[in-house]
């Protein structure tokens, strides 16, 4: 059931619902209507443009029954195959970071608490192992990969970056934070321009051609609690940073000393939480991030909802909001596939798909 319209001039966020299925209702559905009035919260109301993906999302539908789109995509690649098995290295061996081969997207390259960065296929072969750590004291944390230079560059738990070129040849090895290096992006349009994030609270960009050691950062941006992440635009002209607790901030090139932006939003981190990390629109100027409800914070309601934010990049005025009935888990990551039409969205054991060419979302 699609919401209607509001006005331009109503003071309230429009929420995105899927329908509900009602053999399968969450305890938040059995409270009473009356408590449920109270979930919407301050904002803009206006839409994007109607080209974008959130201009159809007020008529999404329940699809057919749910299967994993991930699997879909899998099989109409590769045919009735097998579903791959991918070994897996137990408990303690999260995966903290995960990027496509750009040069075979059948291969990828995988950090995590197993204290390794490596490349594999999906066939569950590990290819190369980049970095190895070997104790269980010190884990990777974060990685990114160039295919213009043919880098891969990743961070680890007690503030070391290092720089490899694809081959495996170890470029440098710097520690460059105090503490954990939790997040390391390449400017998609300068891939020679790295920014890292720490829990030590900052977020630091560098040249790659001008690392000497850690005082040769380019610029320093101090944040008020630890950082998860710093991603730059599709354009890579600004940084969008987000805190441990309620900030989100918004950089651009020509003034890093001072945030062109800062929104003020739940996002509070806790240790068994993966971190939250807003990250951008690939085709517009939209800034998506889930929302981890706070009674401390400010703007609560009574029964908030943990939905899926959209905000305008330049304003940061609240443009909709995405949330699913059934699965009102706290979405941590979100990604976009390059086009912008498809948000994949990861909530706890599943991952919810939103579609517009779809009408309606797919939950694996």
């Amino acid at each position: 059931m699609a919401p209607r319209k509001r006005s331009e001039t109503q003071k309230t966020s429009e929420i995105v619902l899927r329908p509900r299925n009602k053999r399968s209702r969450s305890p938040r559905e059995l409270e009473p209507e009356a408590k449920k009035l109270c979930v919407k919260s301050s904002g803009s109301s206006r839409r994007c443009d109607s080209g974008c993906l959130w201009a159809g999302l007020g008529s999404l539908q329940v699809p057919p029954p749910c299967r994993s789109i991930i699997r879909a995509f899998y099989q109409y690649k590769l045919g009735r195959a097998a579903w791959p098995s991918l070994q897996q290295i137990g408990a303690g061996g999260s995966i903290t970071g995960l990027k496509f081969n750009p040069l075979n997207t059948n291969q990828f390259f995988a950090s995590s608490m197993e204290g390794t960065t490596r490349l594999q296929d999906f066939k569950g072969n590990t290819l190369r192992v980049f970095t190895s750590s070997d104790t269980c004291n010190v884990w990777f944390c974060s990685l990114d990969v160039s295919a213009r230079s043919r880098m891969v560059v990743t961070g680890d738990n007690v503030g070391n970056v290092v720089l490899l070129h694809m081959d495996g040849k170890e470029l440098w090895n710097l520690r460059m934070h105090k503490k954990k290096v939790t997040h390391v992006a390449l400017n998609p349009c300068c891939d020679w321009f790295l920014a890292t994030a720490s829990v030590d609270q900052t977020v630091k960009i560098w040249d790659l051609r001008q690392v000497r050691g850690k005082a040769s950062f380019l610029y320093s941006l101090p944040h008020r609690h630890p950082v998860n992440a710093a991603c730059f635009s599709p354009d890579g002209a600004r940084l969008l940073t987000t805190d441990q607790k309620s900030e989100i901030r918004v950089y651009s090139a020509s003034q890093w000393d001072c945030p062109l932006g800062l929104i003020l939003h739940p996002h509070r981190h806790f240790q068994h939480l993966t971190p939250i990390k807003a990250t951008w629109h690939p085709r517009y100027n939209l800034i998506v991030v889930g929302r981890y409800p706070d009674p401390n914070f400010k703007s609560c309601t009574p029964y908030e909802l943990r939905t899926i934010d959209v905000f305008d990049g330049n304003s940061g005025k609240m443009m909709c909001q995405l949330y699913d009935p059934e699965s009102s888990g706290i979405s941590s990551l979100n990604e976009f596939n390059p086009m912008g039409d498809t948000l994949a969205s990861a909530m706890g054991y599943h991952i919810l798909i939103w579609s517009q060419e779809e009408a309606g979302t797919q939950k694996s």
